[in-house]
């Protein structure tokens, strides 16, 4: 795995935007989109900021032998293959399943009536579209 893909999965991890990632570690949001598409490589000294501000090694984010363990809602982000509007949305409402199952407000019965719902739409989806 490239430098630039850690980057994207690591700050991600982090919940933070890139612009505030790269006001914490004192570079402009411009150089840290060049490391992120791999159109330039960070110097040793901004390298090892930003290995300490996502808790990891130096050499663990330049040896593109070592890999990242992706969730699988990290596979769907980083390797999603529409555009627009149903990825954002798509996106949305991972965060809000993300919040509604993480948290207390539904009873654990309520939570798993909840995604037999989501599921049945999903396969009555399928099956209307016949794929």
């Amino acid at each position: 795995m490239l430098l630039s893909e850690k980057l994207e999965v690591l700050i991600r991890r982090k919940g933070m935007k890139k612009t505030e990632f790269a006001e914490q570690i004192g570079i402009t949001y411009r150089a840290l989109a060049n490391y992120i598409s791999g159109a330039r490589e960070p110097k040793k000294s901004v390298l090892l900021k930003i290995a300490d501000a996502l808790d990891t090694d130096m050499v663990f984010l330049t040896d593109n032998s070592r890999g990242i363990v992706l969730s699988s809602e990290e596979r769907f982000y980083f390797g999603a293959t529409s555009e627009g509007r149903g990825l954002l949305d798509a996106m949305f409402y991972l965060d809000k399943t993300r919040e509604i199952f993480g948290g207390e407000k539904l009873s654990e019965e309520d939570k798993q009536a909840l995604f037999t719902c989501v599921t049945e739409i999903y396969f009555d989806a399928k099956n209307r579209l016949g794929k």
